[in-house]
Formats: structure tokens, sequence, C-alpha cells
């Protein structure tokens, strides 16, 4: 493959290349929705920063926990090594949850604004920019799928990855990529016009959590850990299908139940207040 691109004669990971485009195609897009949807597309910025500051170091801390075992870390911390900190990788559900958590903190601590606000912007971007990230790994040969020979099978020759060379290796990572953009479509035809539907992160869960379990089963990187037959990866999904399902479930109820109570029409600024008498109209829930 491709583990380095040359740049006006300059060598570039391509890995590194894939994840920086795939950051910002999600910020841009989120910038222009949030304008779309008329919120201040500047707090699209702030967020991206702190998503990606807390979602490296998560991403990184999990590839950690999950490629070497608690005693052989509390032993390197101890001693004052710190040599376990010193491999690198990255795992996308440590990722996108530590992410996930700086955004949600950042909006209800420091903003002051209403997550579900933001959610239907800025959730579709994320398995498009995903996908991206995964031309990536495929190019450096990291979250290689099962040595088997296929039509599509490939051979690496020189990966950064991991990835063994020599053999027929299937693309999991390619196949991904086409699901993850698959994933992006169906939610941007669920939200739709509607900028104002959190329960597309609920749905995000659920249709990541199945494609990524299934998928797992045609990757060979096992170093991340098996428990019972599953691996990590496929322990998290089940949690994110069923917190999505029950996130869902409950989300639209409460959409649906905004929808149907009336709407209350807001005084202009500057326009005459309620008569003597009147109950002053209450703000309605969003």
């Amino acid at each position: 493959m491709h583990p380095f691109i040359d740049v006006f004669g300059l060598r570039i990971p391509s890995y590194g290349l894939m994840m920086a485009l795939a950051f910002i195609l999600a910020i841009v897009l989120s910038y222009i929705r949030a304008k779309k949807a008329g919120k201040n597309p500047n707090t699209i910025l702030d967020l991206a920063l702190a998503a990606i500051i807390i979602g490296l170091v998560s991403a990184y801390l999990l590839y950690i926990f999950v490629t070497y075992p608690i005693s052989e870390i509390w032993k390197s911390i101890t001693d004052g090594s710190f040599s376990v900190f010193k491999s690198g990788g990255l795992v996308f559900y440590g990722g996108v949850i530590g992410g996930a958590l700086a955004v949600i903190a950042y909006l209800k601590l420091i903003k002051k604004e209403k997550v579900w606000d933001y959610a239907a912007i800025i959730v579709p971007t994320i398995p498009l920019a995903h996908a991206v990230g995964r031309i990536g790994c495929f190019l450096a040969g990291c979250c290689y799928g099962k040595c088997v020979d296929t039509p599509i099978s490939v051979i690496y020759t020189n990966p950064i990855g991991g990835a063994p060379v020599g053999v027929p290796v299937f693309p999991i990572q390619l196949v991904e990529a086409a699901c993850n953009i698959v994933v992006f479509i169906i939610l941007m035809l669920y939200v739709g016009k509607q900028m104002k539907r959190g329960s597309v992160l609920f749905l995000y869960m659920i249709l990541y959590g199945i494609e990524r379990f299934v998928l797992e089963y045609f990757r060979f990187d096992e170093i991340r850990g098996i428990l019972f037959g599953l691996s990590t990866s496929q322990w998290i999904s089940i949690a994110m299908v069923v917190v999505g399902v029950i996130g869902l479930i409950l989300s639209v109820r409460r959409e649906r139940n905004m929808l149907a109570s009336p709407q209350t029409e807001t005084v202009p600024e500057g326009g005459a207040e309620p008569a003597s008498g009147e109950a002053a109209p209450s703000e309605a829930e969003e």
C-alpha cells in the first residue's frame, strides 16, 4: 500500500494525512450545518478543539488499557519507565466516547447550550469523517483484516501499521469506510431539515454498534483483547446498541410530545406586555 505520500518532496504519513482530512471535513460540514440551523458556527470550532484534544487522549488511553494488562501498566508507572505509554496506537471507540463527553461538558458547563440542539448538526458528520480515517488505516496497514484469499484481498509489502507482509489480507478498513458512508447517508436523511433532533445520536449508536460488532469478525488484530469469545470493541458495541435503543425510544417519544403540544408565541423584544390579569406565556420546551 502507500504508508507515506510524497507532497512536493515532503514525505507525509498517509494515516496522519487522512486523519487530518477527516477532522477538517467534519468541522467544515458541521460549521456549514450550524449556520443553516441558526446556531453560532464559532461554537463548532470551540467544540472541535475540545473534542480533538480529549478524543485523541482518550483514544490513546483506551489503546493502552486494551493492549496491556493492568499489572504491566502499573509496573511501568511504579518503576518510572512508563514504557507502555511509549507505544503508539488509537482506538476509535475511546476517541468518540471521550470526544462526546468533552462536547457535552463544554456545551452544558461553559456555553450553557442545550446538547440536543447541536446533536443533529454534529452527529451525522462523525461516520463520514470516520470513513476517511479508515482509508488512512488501509493505506498504513493498521486495523487490518483476516488473512484470507478473496477477489478483493490485498497484499501488504511495507505497512507501518503491523499488517502481515506478503500474504493476502481482507481489506476490512475499506469495507468499514463504505459502511460508514451508508450510515452517514441514513443519518442525513433522518435529520432532514429538522436540526433539533437529538434522537439522531442514539440512531448513530445503534447503526454503528451493529456495524462494528459484525465487522469485528473480519478483523485480525486481536491484540485488543478477547473476553468470552468477543473482542473489547464488540462488548462496547453491545453497550452502544442497548443504550441507543433505550435512548431512541425515549427521545422520539419526547420529540413527538413536543410536536403535539401547542406552540406558544413569544412577545417580541420591545413589544407589549400581557394585559393585566392575563397569564404570561411560558417558554415552550425545546
